[in-house]
């Protein structure tokens, strides 16, 4: 029977993950508001990202900040839902500690480095390096960031098809992709390129290939009523990919629409085309908010997994289930105990497949959290969700009781020149 880990995993299936394909930042736990929140790349601190590309006055300085996690419960799930007959029933205990430490220097007014590092228990008992990286920038005119990463296109959090850069398999040899950006402000937008290695490329025995590249470019248009996106990416032996997409206000909702257009490897003839459409809402002072979206999902024939071939692959994972999908999110807020009640959706239309996870957790203080969820997964037990749910033990159905003690710390240095 798995233990911490696979605890971990049903957790994240339960109540605090997006669809597939995304993750939850270290130090959230309980907190599912992270849902809700659109595109965006990750570990940077807000202060020193608005001094890179705000192009204001930067003073030499080193940031330390620190988020620790540590927390454990109880799981008792089947293999099949209650009411059938065939199901076996077991359980998980289990429990986890996990810490991420981050250095941020601003070595000169144009040159920033920073470095993030992870440590967990049981998952490891070394450091490992999460993120690492520098931003440079010439006379506010030019912005260039280049190291080891996460990057995110797109904006949905339900169905992220158009965060193309993510698309490239996590499951690889060894190591981890290396990416550089250049960012390039122009009038009320800028124009962004992308090259990005695939995983494992700087540890290969043999000689790396100039085909084991990716490439991309992204131009963004900030209006004064709507931001809108565009761009496309492509890797040797994936479908090249073009996307767009848009966001807009309107009143107290926040409107959104992407869309995908995707030639495949070998058959650049047969063009695809997806398509999203969702909104995002707090009602009555924020105690409530909302999220729904359709998804058309139009390509086709793409695998659950990857199939290895050498050191790159040769089919392509799609976390996606073809055809239409919906989703609905709510998060409740009675304001009693740092109380939330929620719920997540995700319906494959064309599968007959239902993910669902409701729940509530408790905040009694700014550092405990209690959390109650109920993921399951429902309709056809062919196909969808049924089949490729985020438990490694495949379980449809399962509870999940965690408690979690999470703090965080951030200190500014200024330096003497």
């Amino acid at each position: 029977m798995k233990r911490g880990v696979l605890f971990i995993v049903l957790v994240s299936l339960g109540c605090f993950l997006p669809a597939q394909g995304r993750t939850a930042p270290a130090g959230t736990g309980e907190n599912i508001d992270w849902i809700f929140e659109g595109g965006g790349e990750t570990g940077e601190d807000p202060d020193g990202k608005d001094d890179i590309l705000g192009g204001t006055v930067k003073q030499s300085r080193v940031t330390l900040a620190a988020e620790y996690n540590f927390f454990g419960g109880f799981s008792p799930g089947w293999t099949e839902p209650p009411w059938y007959s065939d199901g076996k029933f077991n359980y998980i205990l289990g429990a986890k500690m996990e810490a991420l430490l981050s250095l941020d220097f601003q070595i000169t007014e144009h040159l920033r480095v920073w470095n993030a590092f992870y440590f967990s228990i049981p998952d490891s008992s070394v450091f490992s390096i999460k993120e690492f990286y520098f931003d440079y920038d010439i006379s506010s005119v030019f912005f260039l960031r280049a190291g080891q990463y996460e990057i995110n296109w797109g904006i949905s959090t339900n169905y992220p098809y158009t965060n193309l850069p993510a698309r490239i398999p996590a499951e690889s040899a060894r190591g981890n992709s290396y990416i550089a950006k250049a960012d390039l402000p122009i009038g009320i937008g800028g124009l962004q390129f992308l090259i990005m290695t695939r995983q494992g490329f700087m540890e290969d025995q043999a000689s790396p290939k100039i085909d084991e590249f990716a490439y991309g470019a992204k131009y963004n248009l900030a209006l004064q009523r709507a931001d809108i996106d565009m761009g496309f990416f492509y890797f040797w032996n994936m479908p090249m990919r073009f996307f767009t997409s848009l966001k807009t206000t309107i009143g107290d909702t926040e409107l959104y629409a992407e869309a995908l257009a995707a030639a495949p490897y070998k058959a650049p003839e047969e063009l695809s085309f997806s398509g999203s459409a969702g909104f995002l809402r707090d009602f009555f002072g924020s105690k409530i908010t909302l999220n729904g979206e359709i998804f058309y999902n139009g390509e086709k024939g793409l695998m659950w997994y990857w199939r290895a071939k050498a050191d790159i692959r040769d089919a392509e994972a799609s976390p996606f289930i073809e055809g239409w999908n919906a989703a609905a999110n709510v998060i409740i807020r009675p304001g009693v105990l740092g109380m939330r009640i929620f719920c997540r959706c995700l319906y494959a239309l064309d599968a007959n497949s239902v993910q669902l996870a409701p729940g509530i957790s408790l905040k009694p203080g700014n550092l405990l959290t209690f959390s109650l969820t109920v993921p399951m997964v429902l309709g056809s037990r062919e196909s969808g969700y049924y089949r490729h749910n985020m438990d490694t033990e495949n379980r449809p159905f399962s509870i999940v009781l965690a408690a979690s003690l999470s703090g965080s710390f951030n200190h500014k240095f200024i330096l003497d020149n």
